[in-house]
């Protein structure tokens, strides 16, 4: 059992279907941990964790099902990602929003943190990072005026402090990436405890 010390960063990935959701968790953690594939439907159906050691620090990932999956009632999902949050005892450091670039922005992702404030309260965003995959899309470009060119992507990233990355899950061997990623996540394990309190402050209202 992985006894938590200063040196364990916790992460809770999600996103929507399709989003490189469970390869960035691959990348991350530097081999296959979780199942992907190349589908419209979610392949990640319970959450499911992994562990490696990069650097001084062991980085503990947790990979949850694609949110808004139309085979998976929003409860069952809500209940999984819950559970995410359990699992990384006492508590994530961060959630990790992945968004794919390239691809039209859907009203679901629009949507994405709202459903975080609501199922686990306003605070929730102060703990979220949006790791924006296939950045090898932008050729270069910077991804802050990608950003900017989208009124609802720069309202997202507002919505979660300006803190964001690119991240190319193909580069597999790139841990300057992951470098810049953790440099942007300062948190403490004190999320935790409030991220715990506020599904219990939800569960009790239900």
């Amino acid at each position: 059992m992985l006894c938590l010390m200063p040196g364990i960063i916790m992460i809770v990935l999600v996103g929507k279907t399709g989003s490189g959701k469970s390869s960035a968790g691959n990348t991350i953690l530097g081999r296959e941990c979780f199942i992907k594939a190349v589908s419209p439907e979610s392949v990640t159906k319970t959450c499911e964790r992994g562990e490696a050691q990069i650097g001084e620090r062991i980085i503990s990932v947790i990979d949850t099902p694609g949110l808004f999956d139309t085979r998976m009632s929003e409860g069952k999902i809500k209940c999984e990602i819950e559970r995410s949050v359990y699992m990384s005892a006492p508590g994530p450091h961060a959630f990790l929003l992945v968004i794919r670039l390239g691809v039209r922005f859907t009203d679901e992702e629009k949507n994405t943190v709202r459903w975080i404030q609501k199922n686990f309260g306003e605070a929730a965003t102060r703990y979220t990072i949006i790791l924006f995959t296939h950045a090898d899309y932008l050729k270069g470009r910077p991804l802050d005026l990608y950003i900017t060119e989208s009124e609802d992507l720069q309202a997202l990233a507002n919505k979660c402090g300006g803190r964001y990355h690119p991240f190319n899950n193909e580069d597999t061997r790139n841990r300057d990436q992951l470098k810049q990623v953790f440099r942007r996540e300062k948190l403490s394990s004190v999320t935790g405890s409030q991220l715990r309190w506020q599904i219990s402050l939800n569960r009790q209202s239900e």
